[in-house]
């Protein structure tokens, strides 16, 4: 009667957070971490992530598994791009950045791109963004975005500029006063007012 108690407390926890949870929110439920291993190992919930699990039925998302894996990355470069609607189709590896220097093999070794931020930049412009499967994750702004892709340290190229840029001034929500100062930051200002001044 107690599992059955606890189960449901879990399956109705898993339906308020979109058919995924941490250890710690259901610890926090008042169910322990063994009683979630024994749901895994029956099949009835899936681990997709050291202390997330999710309902055997839901979609994977391997946007939000990776933020879940990696919780101080933020979605960055091609990749923000994609969340943002700026790019013509997904990346083929998704892009990471960390503050100062974060090693991680395993993220390289599964076609992870880590980047490397400087401990003022980092923090500038993360906003939560929804994947395409509707879970939030965190992701440089867009404006962040479109100034980091023009440095020689993104290696972004041309068409995929022209592209962001383009979409971006033809948005109502653009916001190019707030652009041109993170291009200061980034120290692209020239290259991106040469943009503007072709697609404005």
């Amino acid at each position: 009667m107690v599992v059955n108690n606890k189960e449901k407390i879990l399956m109705n926890l898993l339906l308020e957070k979109g058919g995924r949870i941490t250890a710690k929110q259901a610890s926090l439920a008042g169910i322990h971490r063994m009683f979630l291993k024994q749901l895994a190992d029956a099949g009835q919930i899936v681990r997709v992530a050291r202390g997330v699990y999710q309902l055997a039925s839901s979609q994977e998302d391997e946007l939000l598994n990776l933020q879940h894996r990696c919780p101080t990355g933020v979605f960055s470069c091609e990749t923000a791009l994609f969340l943002h609607s700026l790019i013509e189709r997904a990346p083929f590896v998704w892009t990471m950045t960390f503050k100062g220097f974060y090693h991680s093999p395993s993220l390289a070794k599964n076609g992870i791109v880590v980047k490397h931020s400087s401990k003022n930049l980092y923090p500038l412009e993360i906003v939560d963004v929804k994947t395409p499967l509707g879970n939030t994750v965190r992701a440089y702004s867009v404006e962040r975005t479109l100034c980091e892709i023009m440095t020689t340290k993104a290696a972004a190229d041309i068409q995929t500029i022209t592209y962001a840029v383009k979409t971006y001034v033809s948005r109502k929500e653009k916001n190019i006063p707030k652009l041109i100062q993170l291009a200061k930051a980034f120290h692209v200002e020239k290259k991106l007012r040469a943009y503007l001044e072709v697609l404005l």
